[in-house]
């Protein structure tokens, strides 16, 4: 699921965040077990990062190709994401399914996917069927077959997907709205999903060119984490990635910036939807920028579960709403941070604006007392604690730090930066990005209630 359809899920789905109930400080003396990771690239420029862990005897293997849907161009949107279907449709070597047979009967498990930065593809296995982990990965990321009729099915699929998450899901197009205005140039304007306009124009040669170009050792990052000796995995990668073609390297993005918002963008939606609902968008800073990490903190103070500011305030003390949530959508360029409303009946989606910006304006105008940033930075910590538990966790925090933060030490370093926020920080970044002409708003209306919107 991509991490806008994850926010779709969660508007749709009405989900609750776990409270982290932490009586004592975030001690910024505070380490985790440090990882050692092993790194190299290879001579056709796949980069491996390695990292033993024989807690369990079980390897978990992860290809994360730099390709998203922000690298697809206007008129052939939904590639990235295609392929995170047509990837387990047979090779040279290999028929449909086969891929999945072969992790199955191993004993392991496997699947893939598609945000707007990365493809990632992983499985895991016992550990002494980490060879043949390795060689399917080798297998299709050079010898996949790609014809008309293995494209026309998973188009297919694509599209049942799209209708399932988007088309037929109540608030399905919200976010999608939202996107399309608050993005003018940068390609995160269309949705990973895709447009299935697009993809029914789309040819077998366009498809083949875009596996050319993305799919290709020197545009990714395999992730092996488990019980294995690293020197012996090592050998394994050479072995079986060595031989391939580096697809050379990759040219120079030129992803266009969005310019900054300088007006606030207000659309409202009418659907056959029970309850009205509010989504505010605010443009905020890349992940692994400076800013990003009080942004991710001022998320947790705004609606990290029941006790949070905008969920106390909105579904307990004002009985507005039904569920209120925040969350940033951090990606490897600037992305948005939501904050979203459903609303119980009878209260319109301005009376859910006047609230959520009511506490926006307390992130501003007020220092967060350090009992509150101290409980923020716990939920950090946790989370940081829980990306350790399995092999399959542990390898999407390496592949995201590699890939998307360039950087693979931040496993080991990045929580010292969480601790570091202090309170100035939190309201620093709250008045740079919660600004009034830096938001999209979108608002929802049942169809039997179409008020006319009132002023704040």
């Amino acid at each position: 699921m991509t991490n806008s359809a994850k926010v779709v899920s969660r508007l749709a789905q009405l989900l609750i965040g776990l409270c982290l109930w932490c009586g004592h400080p975030a001690n910024a003396s505070v380490k985790l077990p440090r990882c050692a990771i092993r790194n190299i690239v290879l001579t056709n420029g796949l980069r491996v990062v390695m990292v033993e862990d024989h807690t369990t005897p079980v390897a978990g293997v992860q290809v994360w190709y730099h390709v998203g849907s922000k690298n697809e161009l206007p008129g052939k949107t939904g590639f990235a994401h295609l392929f995170e279907h047509l990837m387990f449709d047979g090779t040279s070597n290999l028929g449909p399914e086969q891929f999945s047979d072969y992790i199955v009967r191993s004993g392991g498990i496997d699947n893939a996917y598609t945000t707007e930065d990365t493809t990632v593809f992983w499985e895991i296995v016992p550990s002494n069927n980490l060879p043949v982990a390795l060689w399917l990965e080798a297998d299709r990321m050079r010898n996949l077959q790609i014809n008309e009729q293995v494209f026309k099915t998973e188009r297919e699929v694509v599209k049942e997907e799209r209708r399932l998450r988007f088309d037929n899901q109540p608030y399905g197009s919200v976010v999608e709205t939202l996107y399309r205005s608050a993005f003018q140039v940068h390609p995160y304007q269309h949705q990973t999903i895709g447009s299935m306009e697009d993809l029914e124009h789309a040819r077998v040669a366009d498809i083949q060119e875009f596996y050319d170009k993305f799919y290709v050792p020197s545009n990714a990052t395999l992730v092996m984490v488990g019980d294995f000796d690293a020197q012996d995995a090592e050998g394994l990668a050479k072995k079986y990635f060595g031989g391939l073609p580096s697809g050379g390297p990759q040219e120079d993005r030129k992803i266009p910036q969005e310019p900054p918002q300088t007006a606030p963008r207000v659309l409202r939606l009418t659907q056959k939807v029970a309850l009205p609902a509010v989504v505010e968008g605010y443009h905020m800073p890349a992940d692994g920028t400076p800013d990003a990490y009080p942004v991710r903190l001022a998320a947790k103070i705004l609606s990290e579960g029941d006790s949070s500011r905008i969920y106390r305030r909105m579904v307990y003390e004002k009985q507005i709403a039904l569920d209120a949530q925040s969350a940033g959508n951090f990606t490897e360029d600037p992305n948005l941070f939501f904050v979203l409303a459903i609303l119980n009946a009878g209260h319109s989606p301005a009376e859910g604006e006047k609230e959520m910006e009511a506490e926006i304006d307390r992130l501003k105008n007020e220092l967060v007392p350090a009992p509150e940033l101290d409980k923020a930075k716990n939920q950090i910590l946790r989370d940081f604690i829980v990306s350790r538990e399995t092999v399959k966790t542990r390898g999407e925090e390496l592949g995201y730090d590699s890939v998307v933060l360039k950087d693979a030490e931040l496993v080991n370093t990045e929580l010292a930066r969480f601790l570091a926020v202090t309170p100035e920080d939190i309201q620093r970044v709250a008045r740079k990005y919660f600004a009034h002409e830096n938001v999209t708003i979108v608002e929802v209306v049942p169809e039997a209630n179409q008020e006319p919107r009132s002023g704040k």
